[in-house]
C-alpha cells in the first residue's frame, strides 16, 4: 500500500445513495414526522426502516408465513393481512 493510499480518507457511503423525491398526502407525512421523533431518526432513516419493514413482511408472507401480532398475556393474537 502506497503512503497516499493509506491516508486516503475511506469513500463514504455518500457516493453510493440514491436521491428520491416522493409526494405524501398530508396524513402520511404526519405519520412520518412523528414516527420519525418518536423513534430520534431523520426522515430518511425512517423511510429506510419502513421500506426494510414493509419487504420483510412481503417477504414472509410470499413463502407462506402468517404475520401476527401477540399481547403480552397471549390473551390475543391478530394476523396481519395485506391486499
Amino acid at each position: 500500500m502506497s503512503d497516499n493510499e493509506a491516508t486516503r480518507e475511506p469513500r463514504t457511503t455518500t457516493q453510493n445513495l440514491v436521491r428520491l423525491s416522493v409526494n405524501m398526502n398530508p396524513e402520511t407525512a404526519e405519520a412520518l414526522k412523528e414516527f420519525a421523533a418518536s423513534k430520534h431518526l431523520s426522515y430518511t432513516e425512517a423511510v429506510r426502516r419502513a421500506i426494510a419493514i414493509a419487504k420483510y413482511i412481503d417477504d414472509e408472507i410470499s413463502e407462506g408465513r402468517k404475520v401476527q401480532t401477540v399481547d403480552p398475556d397471549r390473551a390475543d393474537i391478530r394476523e396481519l393481512i395485506l391486499i
